[in-house]
């Protein structure tokens, strides 16, 4: 089930933004779920490219109690450097996700939103996205 407002929120930032989708997921089901969502053939919108869980990679970070951590990242240089830094970087990059430690090494470009769940039951009054992209 597709977050609400996930299409609005992705149409009204088409205009003004690439959008790429990177998840966590591995590619071959990460590649039924945009099928399925509609999300690859959408009129409103498109996606400029996907990356999987392959473009990620481990890093240590410290948890405010001092704890250290291991846990993977979305490093948003593999895309700039890939891209070219001219037309993509740090002036121009919003990275939303649900999971802050994933912009661990680009915590300028990142925007919390919060985890949805489908089941729970608030996810039917949901207006995060609506109200992001209005932000944005």
């Amino acid at each position: 089930l597709k977050r609400p407002y996930m299409d609005f929120f992705l149409t009204s930032l088409y205009p003004y933004y690439d959008l790429c989708i990177w998840s966590q997921t591995s590619w071959r089901w990460l590649e039924v779920k945009l099928t399925e969502l509609g999300m690859i053939s959408n009129p409103g919108y498109k996606i400029a490219f996907v990356l999987d869980k392959t473009s990620m990679f481990r890093v240590e970070s410290t948890k405010p109690d001092g704890t250290i951590f291991e846990h993977h990242v979305k490093p948003l240089q593999l895309i700039w450097s890939k891209l070219g830094e001219s037309k993509y970087g740090p002036h121009n990059t919003v990275h939303v996700d649900d999971l802050s430690r994933n912009f661990a090494l680009n915590k300028s470009c990142g925007l919390k939103c919060t985890a949805y769940y489908r089941k729970k039951k608030a996810a039917k009054g949901d207006v995060e996205l609506r109200d992001m992209a209005v932000y944005l």
